[in-house]
């Protein structure tokens, strides 16, 4: 009789372990494109926490704004074993072929927040950032609603620094056909880095005889880069000026006034999504998709959040009831 109770017990335990479907520990590499950004860091430290939560194990690179860096980690984090890869490219133009390699081995490969094209990857997650691009023109026409705008656009190897301009001019053509708006010049800054942002700006400026009105730009870190540019001319608060990610030192700028607007991009929500779909995928299954967006190679299942639109009036009530910032880190 004991014998029996033994070999019962045996045989549970072993249906156990081998029942399909359990979740076995996932093996994540992140790699990320520039982690001296502090939109990124956050990213970074949400999404590693919550795929601890679901059980999986993640490994995080950071390629310092530098493609060959970026693919050589993809490589590495290949030959590591992951199961699932999770990039935030640098260049979304030029990973195909590490992504075919790791395919091959049967990799799960998910594109975070930028689109990776002509690639054959499993899914995509961001915002809808033509939406972004037009909260951002919407956000100066309001405040400038004619005159000289400078366009200051974003890493020009960006696959959504493409989107948010798209989405800007869906919203300006119209007033710079009909002769109300004049676009007095037009660059991107390399990287988004701010020191670039803040030379093109300096230049603008020149070009310009200081006679700009609204300046375009498309994220935190290129308008703090415009911004100091303007203040050496004695034009900051005078020259509305947009942004995106709703970083620390925007935030304050915008309470100073210095800055029109910011777009706030809800980083919590995608990082944890982010990490469920990667888990997910890592576990054979097939995560909820919104949205269907072609990259050039297929057609690739997307999940796509809702940005928002941040001035001074609803700081309070966005990111910091978010908990994204402290009320007393801002004021």
């Amino acid at each position: 009789m004991k014998m029996k109770k033994v070999l019962l017990g045996v045989c549970a335990a072993l249906a156990l372990i081998s029942q399909p479907g359990m979740a076995k520990e996932i093996k994540i590499g992140m790699a990320i494109d520039d982690l001296r950004l502090e939109r990124w860091q956050k990213d970074r430290d949400i999404f590693v926490n919550q795929a601890k939560t679901l059980g999986a194990d993640v490994f995080v690179q950071s390629a310092n704004g530098n493609e060959e860096t970026q693919m050589s980690q993809i490589e590495n984090m290949i030959n590591r074993g992951v199961d699932v890869l999770v990039i935030i490219p640098y260049n979304g133009e030029v990973l195909s072929n590490v992504i075919a390699e790791a395919k091959r081995e049967g990799i799960k490969v998910l594109a975070y927040d930028r689109m990776i094209n002509n690639a054959d990857i499993d899914f995509y997650i961001s915002f809808d950032n033509e939406k972004v691009g037009e909260l951002q023109a919407k956000s100066l026409i309001e405040k400038v609603p004619q005159g000289n705008y400078f366009l200051m656009g974003g890493s020009p190897v960006d696959n959504n620094a493409k989107l948010f301009r798209k989405g800007q001019m869906n919203v300006l053509k119209p007033l710079i056909d009909s002769g109300k708006i004049k676009v007095v010049g037009d660059q991107w800054a390399d990287a988004w880095l701010p020191e670039n942002a803040l030379k093109i700006m300096e230049n603008a400026l020149t070009a310009n005889n200081n006679k700009i009105d609204a300046v375009v730009a498309s994220n935190d870190a290129t308008a703090g880069g415009a911004i100091q540019a303007l203040s050496a001319q004695g034009l900051a608060g005078k020259v509305a000026i947009s942004g995106q990610d709703a970083d620390l030192a925007a935030v304050k700028r915008i309470v100073a006034g210095s800055q029109t607007m910011t777009v706030y991009k809800p980083i919590t929500q995608l990082a944890t999504e982010a990490a469920k779909i990667a888990v997910e995928l890592g576990n054979g299954n097939t995560p909820k998709s919104n949205a269907t967006l072609n990259n050039g190679k297929k057609e690739v299942p997307s999940y796509l959040l809702t940005p928002i639109q941040v001035d001074k009036n609803n700081i309070d009530s966005t990111i910091v009831a978010d908990g994204f910032h402290k009320k007393s880190d801002i004021y």
